[in-house]
């Protein structure tokens, strides 16, 4: 498993990227390594004190990209209300396997998703029981059998983006919950880009890395 990287940090807030595998948080299910267990100590032994530090969204663990924490306890409800106001955007990129040439170039996927359990995971489907799930994709490019799709989610439900893909028949690459051509090719989602403003300075702050996978 790689090891997270840094990509923005001043007094109030930290920007990580989280690598594929590694769960953001400490689960009762699987004791391996977790993200946010792992920036504690970090911060920890840096500073030689018990730093605060506030988790207010998270990804999948088979998800890569950016993860926004709150170091300063002044502004953890900010933070909590432009996630729950929907003030933070957030996109992502990934390579689909898909069927046929795709002819619409942005499309929008608006339905309810519900969780439920599958052996010790947790996994979701379309159901008129449950939550609304919206999601806008845009196509970036494509090959006869693979495309490579921008996805900016408005809801933020479990497996949201794979689930909507599947369901549209052009899977994540590498999902071995949703692919049923899964091969044990590398998970190629990631979470590339955030924007939101900065709680102390107010200044709207654009975060990007690259997307670690090629279309080929």
């Amino acid at each position: 498993m790689l090891t997270p990287e840094i990509i923005f940090e001043d007094q109030d807030i930290i920007v990580v990227n989280k690598p594929s595998g590694m769960p953001t948080q400490s689960s009762q299910i699987k004791k391996t390594q977790d993200l946010y267990s792992w920036l504690q100590k970090l911060l920890n032994q840096r500073e030689n004190k018990e730093v605060y530090l506030a988790l207010h969204h998270r990804l999948d663990a088979a998800t890569s990209g950016l993860i926004l924490l709150c170091k300063n306890k002044k502004y953890n409800k900010y933070i909590t209300e432009l996630f729950r106001e929907k003030k933070i955007e957030k996109k992502y990129m990934t390579i689909v396997d898909i069927e046929s040439e795709l002819i619409n170039k942005q499309w929008e996927v608006s339905n309810k998703l519900i969780e439920y359990r599958f052996k010790h995971f947790k996994k979701a489907k379309m159901s008129a029981k449950g939550k609304s799930a919206i999601t806008h994709f845009k196509l970036i490019d494509q090959t006869a059998t693979k495309a490579l799709v921008e996805c900016t989610p408005k809801t933020g439900r479990l497996h949201q983006i794979r689930v909507h893909l599947a369901d549209n028949k052009m899977p994540v690459q590498g999902d071995f919950h949703y692919n049923k051509n899964y091969k044990g090719s590398d998970f190629a989602l990631c979470a590339y880009y955030l924007s939101f403003q900065h709680p102390r300075t107010k200044k709207i702050l654009e975060i990007k890395i690259d997307f670690p996978f090629k279309l080929i």
